[in-house]
């Protein structure tokens, strides 16, 4: 009987010591699970073309250490992204303009995270391009060519009769912060313009994003826009894309370029212009990353990351950084302290 009650127990004890594996190993792999997913996080961005090129670096980079964070970033204009932070379908909205009190009062808070530039550009073969070069337009000649349309030819700018080339004008179809500065910059006291006031008719040909306009001014020996740094700039000569010049502004009016106002050869001279105020704004200006009501979670730590480590990648990528003095407001506004 000894024999026969052992005999039964060594399979009971074998089937229960292989149920209590079963649940451990179970049990390990649920915890595993629910780990992962508690870890891992999309933060979705969508917005403003000046700031997609340095918004794709920083997250690539930022990923590299945080592994668990996948970052979809996508262009489309500042109008698209306020509206879909608006509308709660992305996490940030990448906005290159100042947020406005209608738009802060349905709950948009806003921090901004690197400074760029609106340039006016020419194409390469313009008829009058070494007296640009030379010479520049000042604000008021701008507003008379983009605005008020009361030159129609090269000639005119210069006083020349002999040079009857038309002036082609290119401005932008989308909501966007780049005609929202440039039109701000064209203003003078008693008229603000905005992106509203640039004329639609035939004289006037309207595009859609940085990238169509860079290529529209390229195509176009007669043709005048205006872009963000980035998207005139070529990121391996750091020179004017083939095509593509600028136009110099002529800041104080003498009706020449001196040489502090001089920083157009290169991307890296625009951006130091930037840092040390020569460009002012506008045609310089923040751009800001925006979110519904708060910042949280995972993509409060990532903006958190952009506002310290990710400024030290800035000017290499054809940004200026914030400026220091205003870091420590920016990292309140998402709730960083101390």
């Amino acid at each position: 009987m000894k024999q026969e009650r052992k005999g039964t127990k060594k399979p009971l004890l074998a089937v229960t010591t292989l149920v209590f594996v079963t649940i451990l190993v179970v049990a390990g792999f649920s915890g595993c699970t629910s780990q992962q997913n508690q870890q891992t996080s999309t933060i979705k961005v969508s917005g403003a073309y000046s700031l997609y090129p340095m918004m794709v670096v920083w997250a690539n980079e930022y990923q590299k250490s945080h592994t668990n964070i996948r970052i979809d970033v996508s262009s489309g204009g500042a109008g698209k992204g306020m509206s879909d932070a608006l509308a709660g379908t992305v996490n940030l909205g990448m906005v290159s303009r100042d947020v406005n009190q209608t738009e802060a009062n349905r709950g948009i808070v806003a921090v901004a995270v690197v400074k760029d530039a609106v340039l006016p550009t020419m194409n390469a073969n313009n008829p009058i391009k070494a007296n640009l070069t030379a010479n520049g337009l000042t604000k008021e000649q701008f507003r008379n060519v983009f605005i008020n349309l009361t030159y129609t030819t090269w000639g005119q700018l210069i006083n020349n009769t002999s040079i009857t080339a038309p002036i082609k004008v290119y401005s932008r179809s989308d909501v966007c912060g780049a005609a929202q500065t440039w039109a701000k910059f064209l203003s003078y006291p008693g008229k603000n313009y905005t992106q509203s006031n640039f004329p639609t008719n035939e004289r006037v040909t309207k595009v859609k994003g940085d990238d169509s306009m860079s290529q529209s001014i390229t195509s176009d020996a007669n043709g005048i826009g205006y872009s963000n740094v980035n998207y005139i700039y070529s990121n391996t000569t750091m020179r004017p894309k083939e095509g593509l010049a600028v136009i110099p502004i002529d800041l104080n009016g003498d009706g020449k370029i001196t040489a502090n106002e001089s920083f157009y050869t290169t991307r890296t001279d625009v951006v130091n212009a930037e840092i040390n105020n020569t460009l002012p704004s506008p045609p310089a200006r923040l751009v800001y990353l925006v979110t519904l009501n708060n910042f949280t979670g995972a993509t409060k730590d990532f903006v958190q990351w952009i506002l310290t480590t990710g400024q030290t990648l800035t000017v290499r990528n054809g940004y200026a950084p914030v400026p220091t003095s205003l870091i420590p407001e920016q990292l309140r506004i998402i709730g960083v302290t101390g």
